[in-house]
């Protein structure tokens, strides 16, 4: 292979309070990396969930302090901010990489799904930005949630951007990336669509709606930007009879009265079927362990 068309990836993950997924999401593509920039701190509407100086307090920081960067290929930056697209554009300040690999703290991928876009990248150098199409979990391991909007374009996970110095993101969602002296995004030029990606089989895993204090934190956010009148909902009423209530032995019931997916009346739940990235094998199996005994004591 020459190695002027191997690719050198900086991964960017942004994050508050990322525990305990942000290890595994660090662990996944670590071995791919040429970098991995961890931009750390609240936006302003997360304060709230802050310790006093803007930063996590769940022990993220403790984490990626200590993590075994036996590459010397990891940069942690720490503040706070007014909007995530900040945190990704002071990531791109420190950017030495040819692409941008944008990962949420709770999103992990199998190690093959990562060599696929390795290889998609070696091989046509023109790509300018590819998007996925995600499985995203609730309330543990064994159920993903769905709806007809994760597989419109406009919801598909933009995480790859062939990178250029003077290059900027504009917004935050969706992600989109600019180069300098042009409006045109990375995504008007030469895109690999999540249809195409998921033909292919690679799959973000997002470990979103998994805990408990995770949830919470995303729906007090949401309030704060007002997401939930223009959803129609009441964020906490969601969380209390939904969320908090739902088992998969009443899962029937409750989805005939609370939409899963705060942001479509059309979501619903349905077995995981599939593997987990490797990575996550041993904390999924304390973790059900765990709540099996939890359950057994009830």
């Amino acid at each position: 292979m020459n190695n002027n068309r191997k690719p050198k990836i900086s991964f960017v993950i942004i994050v508050l309070n990322g525990m305990p997924f942000i290890e595994y999401a660090i662990k996944a593509i670590y071995d791919f990396a040429h970098e991995i920039i961890i931009i750390e701190g609240a936006v302003e509407n997360c304060l709230f969930a802050a310790g006093c100086n803007g930063s996590s307090k769940d022990g993220t920081v403790e984490m990626i302090k200590s993590f075994p960067d036996t590459k010397g290929i990891m940069r942690l930056i720490q503040g706070t901010w007014n909007e995530k697209v900040d945190m990704h554009n002071k990531a791109l300040e420190y950017v030495t990489g040819n692409y941008v690999w944008l990962i949420d703290s709770d999103e992990i991928y199998k190690a093959h799904d990562v060599s696929k876009v390795v290889k998609l990248l070696e091989h046509d150098t023109t790509i300018t930005q590819i998007n996925f199409i995600g499985d995203n979990f609730w309330k543990g391991f064994d159920y993903i949630f769905v709806a007809p909007r994760f597989f419109e374009t406009s919801a598909h996970f933009r995480r790859v951007f062939k990178f250029e110095k003077g290059a900027q993101f504009t917004s935050h969602r969706p992600p989109k990336m600019t180069y300098a002296n042009t409006e045109v995004t990375t995504e008007e030029i030469h895109l690999v669509n999540g249809y195409t990606t998921r033909k292919m089989g690679i799959i973000p895993y997002h470990y979103s709606y998994v805990l408990n204090e995770q949830v919470k934190q995303k729906v007090e956010l949401y309030k704060r930007y007002g997401w939930g009148k223009s959803w129609g909902i009441d964020l906490d009423e969601w969380y209390q009879e939904c969320f908090m209530k739902w088992t998969p032995e009443n899962r029937e019931i409750i989805e005939r009265n609370h939409r899963v997916w705060v942001g479509s009346e059309e979501s619903y739940t349905k077995p995981f079927n599939d593997t987990h990235p490797e990575v996550m094998t041993e904390y999924i199996r304390h973790f059900n362990m765990y709540h099996k005994v939890s359950c057994d004591v009830i």
